[in-house]
């Protein structure tokens, strides 16, 4: 219950200050009632001891003639009794040698039996001259009372002594009144003081109720707010520091939330993927990058446990090798990943230093899938060229050996060899063109013409170079271009040259008795559609992704044996990309290719 007290207490200002208020008023209460009635009782004795004094000096000569005398116990008897009615306080008479002559509160039989008064401190007093007084409990009647002694002197010798007492209630039962007025008076003081106390915490602590308020919703973070200061005093200074105080944080914080904007921009611009982890491997940040690699949203990853959000143990050995290694090492391993989708990653994590007690590692993923590809390429564009370059050239070396050794006197096996080495030499000049043309086209060397063309024209002109080439072969060669076709924007030379080559591999590619037809036709997104069709082997659905790469075939002897150099559809590609339209070849195995062109309109 106290601790309840307390904790309802120490939960606002204003109760403290009130409080404290009230307790000093009401220590302030005590100590003066203390210090009254201390006041009052000594008062008190002193009024009655001068009063007793008084009433002693009155009836000093009457006692001292009766004692002078030898008057008996009743007749002092009697003269005490009759003194102590109108004042109403005991009259005692004493013999020097300490005796009690009479008494008006004992009767004179009973008076030997009183003990010897001699050594009361109001008696010896009064023996040595003095008027004694005492305050104490009377042994006789068990009343406390103010015991007042005069001596009876009779010349310079001293007879006895007359002692007056009354008990203190005779004078202070008339405070009673003023000790009920003094305990009403501090009621009255104690309820103004916590009225007051109320009053003036409410005025002192509502500024500071107000910057409470204040200050928590800055906690939350709206630094827009003001606290009041517009008294000059303490809590003013206080309200226009906490004002200053937030306008600093706002900037502060701007401050931050713009570098952190930046270096936000700045990861997510990166491409490589970046990847922090505290010391029990949480996700501290994780940029974009990283984010489009494990195909994970805005809302998953930081906060969170990695092998949580990347199920990948590869990984989490590498942060591992990172902590073991310690400061400035760093950890670099090439991984596979096959989830979401396959690719190859380099990775490189270095240690970060949290606190002294605590290492981080912060983790850059860098996506060498196509780097890596490329190099396939580039391995097996080498080993493709140099095996077509090889072929002509070993067939040609083959045929003029053969020739010097003497083949070159017999003149029909003389001719025969040179036409197939004229045809070798010719099948490398193709390639070493086709080359030629695509490094041109692939390095922006060659610009293109464009002008407004009419591809009824560009069908017509390729139809008739194709023609006896398809005739030779037994293949149906037609075209399908309506004549309101709209006009379009590309090179002509170009066009025919793409149009040319994919008329030329689907006539290669077409048995007997098969056909290849050329369409157009508009296309969405303002362009024209050409299409390539034919009724030849087609290409199985594993090979269409790869078909347009350089020296790629399907079936390389059977392309070999057609005289393909493996590069035409790559040319076709990139010619149709730089005029700004695209390629795409639907095929199936035994039911021909369409392959079409796309191309914008002039």
């Amino acid at each position: 219950m106290f601790q309840a007290f307390v904790h309802f207490l120490r939960r606002s200002i204003a109760r403290k200050l009130t409080l404290t208020l009230v307790g000093f008023v009401a220590l302030t209460t005590l100590a003066a009632g203390l210090y009254l009635t201390r006041a009052l009782e000594a008062f008190a004795v002193e009024m009655l001891e001068a009063r007793l004094a008084s009433n002693a000096r009155l009836l000093h000569d009457e006692t001292r003639a009766l004692v002078a005398r030898g008057a008996s116990p009743a007749e002092l008897r009697a003269f005490a009794l009759q003194s102590s009615r109108p004042t109403g306080a005991r009259v005692t008479v004493i013999s020097v040698d300490g005796r009690m002559l009479g008494d008006s509160e004992v009767a004179p039989e009973d008076l030997p039996r009183v003990e010897n008064h001699a050594g009361r401190p109001e008696v010896r007093a009064a023996f040595a001259g003095r008027v004694g007084r005492d305050l104490r409990s009377s042994a006789t009647i068990n009343v406390p009372l103010l015991y007042v002694a005069l001596p009876l002197a009779d010349g310079a010798r001293t007879i006895g002594v007359i002692r007056l007492a009354l008990p203190l209630a005779a004078v202070s039962s008339s405070y009673a009144a003023i000790h009920r007025s003094m305990l009403a008076g501090g009621v009255v003081a104690l309820v103004v003081a916590c009225g007051i106390g109320l009053f003036v915490a409410r005025r002192v602590t509502k500024p500071v109720v107000e910057m409470q308020a204040i200050a928590g919703r800055m906690s939350e973070g709206s630094f827009g707010v003001r606290a009041p200061a517009r008294s000059p005093d303490e809590i003013g200074s206080l309200g226009r520091a906490l004002n200053v105080m937030a306008a600093r944080l706002k900037e502060k914080l701007a401050d931050l939330e713009q570098e952190q904007a930046k270096a936000t921009a700045i990861l997510d611009g990166m491409i490589e993927g970046v990847i922090a982890v505290d010391g029990r491997d949480i996700i501290l940040l994780m940029n974009e990058r990283a984010r489009a690699m494990f195909a994970l949203d805005t809302t998953r990853g930081e906060r969170k446990p990695f092998l949580e959000v990347i199920r990948n143990r590869d990984l989490h050995e590498v942060f591992r090798e990172s902590r073991a290694g310690g400061e400035g090492n760093v950890s670099r391993r090439e991984l596979h990943l096959a989830n979401p989708i396959e690719r190859r990653v380099q990775v490189n994590a270095v240690p970060l230093r949290l606190s002294p007690d605590e290492v981080g590692v912060v983790m850059v993923l860098h996506d060498v899938t196509e780097l890596r590809r490329l190099e396939q390429v580039r391995t097996e564009f080498v080993a493709n060229v140099s095996h077509e370059l090889r072929t002509p050239l070993t067939a040609i070396h083959g045929y003029l050996e053969t020739l010097l050794a003497g083949a070159l006197e017999e003149r029909e096996n003389a001719r025969r060899f040179l036409e197939i080495v004229f045809r070798h030499t010719e099948r490398l000049g193709r390639l070493l063109n086709d080359l030629t043309d695509l490094s041109n086209i692939e390095l922006g060397r060659v610009s293109l013409k464009l002008a407004p063309t009419r591809l009824d024209e560009v069908v017509d002109a390729v139809l008739a170079i194709m023609s006896p080439r398809a005739e030779s072969g037994r293949v149906a060669l037609r075209s399908h271009v309506p004549p309101d076709l709209p006009t379009v924007l590309a090179d002509r030379d170009r066009l025919v040259q793409v149009v040319i080559n994919l008329v030329d591999n689907a006539i290669k590619y077409t048995p007997e008795g098969g056909s290849v037809t050329v369409k157009a036709q508009p296309a969405d997104d303002g362009q024209v559609a050409v299409d390539v069709v034919d009724t030849g082997i087609g290409i199985p659905p594993a090979d269409l992704p790869r078909i347009t790469e350089r020296f790629y075939r399907v079936d390389k002897a059977r392309s070999r044996e057609l005289g393909g150099t493996g590069l035409g559809l790559a040319i076709v590609k990139h010619l149709v990309v730089a005029h700004g339209g695209q390629l795409r070849i639907e095929s199936e195995p035994g039911r021909g290719t369409t392959v079409r062109v796309t191309v914008p309109i002039a």
